[in-house]
Order: C-alpha cells, then sequence, then structure tokens
C-alpha cells in the first residue's frame, strides 16, 4: 500500500527522492574530494620519506643527526616484519651534502634505501629518467630529485662531487654517477633530495652497521598513533622511540583538522537547507492527504495502521532519493580518481611552494558513501514525523 500511495503523486514523490540523492550526491563529492586531498597530502609529506610510524634514537628527531643513528638489529627487524599489523618495515639513514656539477653546486638531503627489500613498484613509479639496474664497481650511483638535477645541470651519468660531515665527525668525501632522476610527489623534496643504496649510504658517512631510522607503515596508517603505541610494546629496541606522524608533523594534522572543520560546516548547511525542504514536502502531503486520513480512520483503519503506511513511504522515498544519489556520487567519485582534477597558474603555484603535487585526488572509501547515506535516510525520516503527527491527530469526522 506505501509503494502504491508513492505513485499516486508522482511529482511529489519524486521531488522528495531529488531532494535526498541531491544532497547525498554532494556529500559525497564534497567530503570524497576533501579527504581525499588530505590522503593526497599525507602520503606526499608522509607515506614516501618520513614513515607513517618511525623508530629512532630517542635523540634524533626533529635535529635528524647521524650521529644518533641506531645500531643495526636484523633480528629485531624480522620480527617486525612479520607482524600481521605491520605492511612494510625499511631501515634508512640520512644526512646533509654539497653536491656539486661543474660550476653548479647544491645541498642535498641524502638518503639511504635498501632497494632490495622496500617496495620496488613504488620506486619505479617514481623514476623518471635512468634506471636502478647499476653497476657494482665505480662511483657511487645516486638518484636525484627532478628539480635538484636541474638546478645542478646534471644529466644521467654525469659526476658529481659530494662534500659533507659523516658520523661522528668524520670527513664525508665522494664522487657519486647519477644513475636517474626521481618524481617524489613533494616539489621541496625534490629540490633538495638525493637517493643512495642503503650500503653506499653507510659507507659514503662511515656509518657502518648503523640506521638512522626504521620507516614502518601500519596495515591501518590512520591509525599510526595507535600503532605506533602498541608496536612499541609488541617490539622493544633499547634507547629508541615509536613516534607516529601526527608527533612528528603535529602543524600538518592541524591544519588538516581546521580545514575539515571548514567543511564540516558547509555540509551541516547543505543538511539544514534539505531539512528545511523535506519538511515542506512532508507538510505538503500531509495536507493534501488529510481528507483521506480522517476517512479511513472513520472506516475503522487503526491509527498506528497509518502510522506505519506513513513511516514506510518516507523510508521508501529515502532509499530511493539514496540509492540514486549514493549511484551518482560514487559514478563522480571514480571518474574523479582516474582523472583527477590539476590545478594550474596560482593556484597550482601555491601548492607546489607548499610542498604538495597540485592535484585533487578524491578518495574511493565506502564509509563516506554509506555514513552521509545514513543520514540524508534519517533527515527523510525526521521529516516523516510531521505528517504521522497528522495522522495520530486526526479526527474521525471531517468538519
Amino acid at each position: 500500500m506505501a509503494w502504491r500511495n508513492l505513485g499516486r503523486n508522482k511529482r511529489r514523490s519524486g521531488i522528495t527522492a531529488a531532494a535526498v540523492a541531491f544532497a547525498l550526491f554532494f556529500a559525497i563529492l564534497i567530503r570524497s574530494l576533501q579527504l581525499g586531498i588530505y590522503g593526497h597530502m599525507i602520503d606526499t609529506v608522509v607515506g614516501g620519506m618520513a614513515g607513517y610510524v618511525q623508530v629512532a634514537d630517542s635523540a634524533y628527531w626533529p635535529s635528524q643527526n647521524i650521529d644518533m643513528a641506531l645500531p643495526e638489529d636484523a633480528a629485531w627487524l624480522h620480527s617486525v616484519r612479520q607482524d600481521p599489523g605491520v605492511i612494510s618495515a625499511n631501515p634508512r639513514l640520512a644526512g646533509f651534502t654539497l653536491l656539486s656539477h661543474q660550476k653548479q653546486s647544491a645541498v642535498a638531503q641524502w638518503t639511504g634505501v635498501d632497494f632490495d627489500q622496500e617496495d620496488t613498484a613504488y620506486w619505479n613509479s617514481r623514476l623518471v629518467a635512468g634506471s636502478f639496474e647499476t653497476a657494482a664497481e665505480g662511483p657511487f650511483p645516486v638518484w636525484l630529485g627532478r628539480y635538484l638535477a636541474e638546478r645542478l645541470k646534471a644529466n644521467l651519468g654525469d659526476t658529481l662531487i659530494g662534500l659533507g660531515q659523516g658520523y661522528q665527525g668524520s670527513m664525508a668525501n665522494d664522487l657519486f654517477t647519477v644513475a636517474g632522476t626521481l618524481r617524489l610527489g613533494n616539489p621541496e623534496l625534490e629540490k633538495r633530495m638525493a637517493i643512495m643504496r642503503l650500503s653506499d649510504a653507510q659507507s659514503y658517512s662511515g656509518a657502518y652497521g648503523l640506521w638512522g631510522t626504521v620507516m614502518i607503515t601500519p596495515k591501518n596508517p590512520h591509525a599510526s598513533l595507535e600503532a605506533a603505541q602498541s608496536f612499541s610494546l609488541a617490539h622493544p629496541m633499547p634507547y629508541a622511540t615509536w613516534t607516529s606522524w601526527e608527533q612528528r608533523m603535529p602543524e600538518l594534522q592541524q591544519a588538516i583538522q581546521a580545514d575539515s572543520a571548514g567543511g564540516i560546516v558547509i555540509l551541516l548547511i547543505l543538511y539544514v537547507v534539505i531539512s528545511f525542504g523535506l519538511l515542506g514536502t512532508m507538510i505538503m502531503l500531509a495536507s493534501e492527504r488529510q481528507r483521506e486520513f480522517t476517512m479511513q480512520i472513520a472506516l475503522g483503519v487503526k491509527r498506528r495502521v497509518l502510522l506505519g503506511v506513513v513511516f514506510v513511504e518516507a523510508v521508501l522515498m529515502g532509499l530511493l532519493g539514496a540509492g540514486i544519489g549514493m549511484f551518482m556520487g560514487r559514478g563522480c567519485v571514480y571518474y574523479f580518481h582516474l582523472h583527477p582534477l590539476r590545478l594550474v597558474g596560482d593556484m597550482a603555484l601555491a601548492m607546489e611552494q607548499q610542498g604538495w603535487e597540485p592535484i585533487l585526488p578524491p578518495t574511493m572509501d565506502w564509509s563516506i558513501s554509506l555514513t552521509h547515506g545514513v543520514i540524508v535516510v534519517s533527515l527523510m525520516l525526521f521529516a516523516s514525523l510531521w505528517p504521522m503527527y497528522v495522522v495520530y491527530k486526526s479526527p474521525a469526522i471531517q468538519r
């Protein structure tokens, strides 16, 4: 009966379902883009180079002094990698050096990476030119950020001179061969980053058998703080501390929280506007069917039956609108996932200056669609309280 009642006034039912659908569509699109941008920021700044969870000497952060390096512990690293809550655990060694090529010089941050253990697909996807297959002999191979290579005017195969401070005050100096250039997704990193093999970095700095940090990626990167605490208890390491990216980069977390609050306010305004639209539709429904409700009560139909019919009508209209809105929203989000929006002009320059690639990729998290679907259906049910109230108060005789 409730389904047939929807067809009696197709225009009213269509307007109500459309209001629910467009509210859900815009909510999914706005929130997916917003959270996707946050994820892009975190992955760019944290995922590739800093790590969601980092293990280092208690005095290592934030100075990142190579003198605070940790001794290698293969057994401990193996136990961490076997943890079911860990995707990867990779040791790194980092420092600073002056790179020179002909008349050009630049200060670079070198980072030693164990390519045999790390995700090969990740590094291959970052490679702009060159290869990770290098000769075992000759100068140390180095992979430069693309902007650093441009600043040094260095091409593949060119020889660079590195001069810096090594472990415990030793002199770090040697020759490097440019083996490739990298796109790291962060323009600031691409201006100063030089990637080396971990063994070469240890030899260059004199930090034999040492790790600067161990980068750990948990299975749930969004719960890095809780993961750092639990892993530190499960895999203790002498003189080492476990820190999440939120602890090491509180300014990034605060910026995300502040911007997210603005997005929630926008959604709240959207829901308020849609709520009044739904309430107006329900008032119209109750007004048009006042005589019908009275007649049915006079004929002996129990009020609770009428209340149930009105409630089921609201549920059906809400679910119909939510289904259409979810289909439209997910389809639009999927399109922008395949073809992310790319900023140009001053906006792109501003994002690059902050250290992020100027693209706006949405997240494909299903929880956004389900959460906002529940919200709009709940608003529809809340608006249905008015016609249910009218049914409850309707007299048995229409005067």
